[in-house]
């Protein structure tokens, strides 16, 4: 019951939006340095809400801690390089500067500014967004890897002590960012509709992160259920994935994170990439028109449910790891 009390719901919210943040950050980075004039508007919103998401993660985390104050002061209390807990705060530090920074120069009004202040930043500009991008790619995919490492470092939870749970969050976190980006993408199709090519990118991110997704959360329940019984440490982790499979956290892995994080996103990326594409010129006829472009509901749908999924594993996973039935402790503790 300790465990339970330490690991509440903020935790778990943080390693939710922190992972997508990450993986928001590394999807809006690669649009844009595919192709940095066109969906300027989409990476820009992409690259604001992944800072936005991370800092409301970490924030969570802070409250957690008995002293949240203190925990900003980093310099003090993160301050010996010998623990995962010390990287993982300054690197999200890092990528939240990083993403920040980004975010601020991708904004129109901004770099506009910019330009007509600064002759450096004029000659400069693409290099050092390109160099901001490459930087945040490396924060990101750090970041999404802390995530399970958070977890797996906490000690004296069986189920939490393997390679695989960060592999899985990392998995998770690139899969749930390119849902960010989609739903970032839908929402503003109305003032600039995505580029059709960076659109089918997107769709087979999703087709090879869900299906690496499957198979890494595969091997890490196969490899829980068949721990050595015998053992208390083996029993306790075959007990905590039994939770998943056939226990009472069953309908919600299986409902939740299976069909809705899984199985939909994946369905509705490949309805995306078996659909015939659009004449050139349509978007033009369109507005030409004065027709409003259709809401993109398969993508729309798919990427609600990996980011439902994505949470719902998070949640999941510090249930099974304590024994606990964080769902039901969760809403008693946002409502009470």
């Amino acid at each position: 019951m300790e465990l339970q009390s330490v690991w509440g719901w903020q935790p778990a919210l943080y390693l939710f939006l922190g992972g997508m943040g990450a993986g928001a950050f590394i999807m809006a980075a690669i649009l844009y340095l595919k192709d940095r004039e066109r969906n300027a508007r989409i990476v820009c919103a992409s690259m604001w809400a992944a800072a936005i998401s991370l800092i409301v993660g970490l924030l969570l985390l802070l409250m957690e801690l008995v002293t949240p104050l203190r925990g900003l002061m980093m310099w003090q209390s993160f301050s010996h390089f010998t623990s995962w807990m010390t990287y993982g705060a300054w690197g999200a530090f890092g990528a939240i500067a990083v993403f920040g920074v980004s975010a601020v120069l991708a904004t129109p009004k901004v770099g506009v500014w910019l330009t007509g202040k600064c002759s450096w930043y004029i000659q400069h500009e693409q290099g050092v967004r390109k160099v901001l991008a490459v930087a945040g790619i490396v924060l990101g995919a750090f970041v999404a890897f802390y995530t399970g490492m958070l977890l797996m470092t906490a000690g004296s939870v069986p189920f939490w002590n393997t390679l695989l749970l960060p592999a899985l969050f990392t998995v998770s976190a690139f899969d749930t960012g390119v849902a960010l980006v989609e739903l970032v993408a839908v929402a503003l199709a109305k003032k600039e509709a995505i580029e059709p090519g960076a659109k089918r990118f997107m769709e087979k991110c999703v087709v090879v992160l869900v299906v690496l997704e499957a198979v890494v959360l595969a091997a890490f329940l196969g490899s829980m259920l068949l721990a050595d019984a015998s053992t208390p440490v083996g029993a306790a982790a075959a007990a905590s994935a039994g939770m998943f499979v056939s226990g009472q956290l069953a309908v919600w892995f299986w409902g939740l994170v299976a069909v809705l994080g899984l199985a939909l996103p994946f369905a509705m990326a490949v309805k995306g990439l078996l659909a015939k594409e659009e004449p050139a010129g349509s978007d033009a006829k369109a507005a030409a028109a004065d027709v409003k472009p259709a809401v993109d509901v398969p993508t729309l749908v798919g990427a609600a449910g990996a980011l439902v999924g994505g949470c719902a594993l998070r949640f999941l996973v510090l249930a099974a790891g304590i024994h606990a039935d964080v769902v039901a402790d969760t809403i008693m503790k946002m409502i009470g």
